[in-house]
């Protein structure tokens, strides 16, 4: 997966993949930009590439997760 074509589709599908999965909670444009950001400042750590794809993935995951926990428990707060 060394060529650039091959690098953007693998980002792209897992862009996809997380835009699917976290419509409705996360703007899709936020979810891309995870992606695009957790792969760059990979890439200089992880020269394998489905290595970093796979820690992107998770890296991203996490992130997503917090953003909308966060989103959740601000609307539980009660104001007295």
């Amino acid at each position: 997966m060394s060529d650039p074509r091959a690098r953007r589709q693998a980002r792209q599908h897992l862009a996809d993949r997380l835009i699917l999965e976290y419509a409705g909670a996360v703007p899709a444009g936020q979810v891309l930009a995870a992606v695009l950001r957790a792969e760059q400042l990979l890439q200089a750590y992880h020269p394998d590439e489905a290595r970093r794809m796979t820690l992107c993935e998770e890296l991203v995951r996490h992130r997503l997760v917090e953003t909308t926990a966060g989103r959740r428990s601000s609307r539980l707060v009660v104001a007295s």
